[in-house]
């Protein structure tokens, strides 16, 4: 029999195409579905990690038939792209069960992992119905640190093994990394812990408050000049920002209108282990119960939220490096508990950013 001889499509060619029918309607392509809040580590800086023992955290879950149906959902609205993350969701032993499930109604599933927790049981599942990424969190490269951040002893062995057997399974893994105060040493560490065991990398020093309002992650954040030096220090990020910046920097990347500018809500969304549906991971406010509404009502009061108008000025809409800005409603509700203050440390690394990067531009020009 022969096949048919079909062009290949880059990754953004592919999009391109998927999204051209839609003529710029809204529409639930991506979601994040946070299967438990719950964890095996207890990491300082974490935003949301409940105790992997915690019978209150586990009595707010979904339950699998529950989460299932929620899939189902998603699927027949037309969601294509699905990240299953928490917590930790392999904390959860029906998460085999879970992830086929999504598998089986066509939706391409990347999964969130700390690592700790595959074994050859999960990877031979992956194998026979692969992901389209697992992406591993690198805490620290060496077992110090590493377990200073996780507060977990002998989680380093667990994390290694974890890594190893993605590396020998041949399916596609990646590594990122938040980057802390109390690992900020080992950056270069981790990306050789990364590179000998040819898996990407990536690091970010976003620190967000809890979601319960707690502040305490922002003990751990860079400061605005650490975050500059690891810029300098990386010609390819630099090189990044610099293409961003001069993309963007002519363009109105921000509403006078709405307080939303971004994909969230509007083709993607956030799911968290209650079943509750919002704009995005940061962005939880307001939210629509999935199990009591249905998809189809929550999608739609979702969508009537994300059309809410600004009531106030604020210095972003007329920015010249807005277009390379974190700033964004999610932001505004984790630390200020509304939708439209600046956050201060967001701006001033963005202009920081800015005027370095108008630096680098002139010398170009010049020479």
């Amino acid at each position: 029999m022969n096949c048919l001889n079909l062009p290949e499509f880059a990754f953004d060619e592919w999009g391109e195409v998927l999204l051209r029918p839609l003529n710029g309607k809204r529409y639930p392509l991506a979601a994040e579905f946070e299967l438990t809040e719950r964890c095996n580590q207890a990491c300082k800086h974490c935003f949301i990690n409940q105790p992997a023992g915690s019978m209150l955290a586990r009595r707010g879950e979904l339950t699998t038939i529950q989460v299932k149906d929620v899939l189902d959902q998603i699927a027949e609205a037309g969601c294509l792209h699905l990240l299953l993350t928490g917590g930790e969701p392999l904390l959860r032993p029906d998460f085999p069960e879970i992830y086929l499930h999504a598998r089986r109604r066509g939706m391409l599933t990347m999964v969130f992992t700390n690592g700790t927790m595959l074994t050859p049981e999960i990877i031979k599942i992956f194998q026979e119905s692969p992901p389209v990424l697992v992406e591993v969190s690198v805490y620290g490269a060496t077992r110090q640190t590493y377990e200073y951040v996780t507060g977990l002893p002998g989680s380093y062995d667990r994390f290694i093994n974890g890594l190893k057997l993605l590396k020998e399974s041949g399916l596609r893994a990646a590594t990122k990394s938040a980057l802390l105060s109390l690992n900020r040493h080992e950056l270069t560490l981790m990306q050789t812990l990364a590179d000998e065991l040819g898996l990407p990398f990536r690091y970010d020093g976003s620190m967000w408050p809890r979601v319960d309002g707690a502040d305490k992650p922002l003990d751990y954040r860079l400061s605005i000049e650490e975050m500059i030096e690891l810029d300098n220090l990386d010609p390819e990020r630099m090189q990044a920002w610099m293409d961003t910046y001069v993309y963007s920097k002519d363009l109105q990347m921000r509403s006078n209108q709405y307080i939303f500018n971004c994909g969230a809500g509007y083709r993607s969304f956030h799911i968290d282990s209650a079943g509750q549906l919002s704009a995005c991971m940061m962005a939880r406010k307001p939210s629509f119960s999935i199990p009591e509404l249905g998809f189809e009502t929550a999608w739609a009061n979702l969508g009537e939220f994300r059309m809410t108008e600004r009531t106030k000025y604020v210095a972003c809409q007329d920015c010249s490096a807005s277009g390379m800005c974190a700033q964004c409603p999610g932001w505004s509700q984790l630390v200020h508990d509304d939708n439209e203050t600046i956050v201060d440390y967001i701006c001033q690394l963005t202009k920081t950013r800015e005027q370095i990067i108008s630096y680098n531009l002139m010398d170009i020009k010049e020479e």
